[in-house]
């Protein structure tokens, strides 16, 4: 009976690849605010902000977010984004986004990492070897 119970403890654990592991959200908190030195009749930035509460530190890429804008408690716009530079112990880190058109509540979210390069594939990328290159002229 024991092994079972044992075994069991062990499935319910997250493995070791999933991103709820890779992310530990206990630690970090993110959040957002409309920008308040920016007037626009068309857009709205906002602010987002993360604060590491724990003793690692991240890579700022790996650090990627979906951001609603909200009205009348229904999502109208979504942004997504990431931070850049390093998050390290108890620091914090902060970037920019852009809506289209005039929000006062929003909400955002952490996700893993994959989902940004899942959504960056699906709008297609240029290949490499599509950019256009200067020919030296002899």
């Amino acid at each position: 009976m024991a092994p079972i119970i044992f075994f069991s403890f062990l499935l319910a654990l997250p493995a070791p690849d999933s991103p709820a592991s890779d992310l530990p959200w206990h630690e970090l908190a993110i959040h957002i605010s409309a920008e308040s030195g920016v007037s626009s009749d068309t857009a709205t930035l906002c602010r987002v902000r993360i604060e590491n509460h724990g003793m690692r530190t991240w890579s700022g890429r790996r650090l990627v977010f979906e951001a609603e804008a909200l009205e009348g408690g229904q999502v109208v716009e979504r942004a997504r984004g990431r931070f850049g530079l390093t998050l390290g112990a108890r620091e914090t880190l902060e970037t920019i986004i852009g809506f289209n058109g005039r929000f006062r509540d929003f909400r955002v979210r952490l996700l893993p990492k994959e989902s940004l390069e899942t959504s960056t594939a699906r709008r297609g990328s240029r290949s490499k070897g599509s950019k256009g290159r200067k020919r030296r002229s002899r």
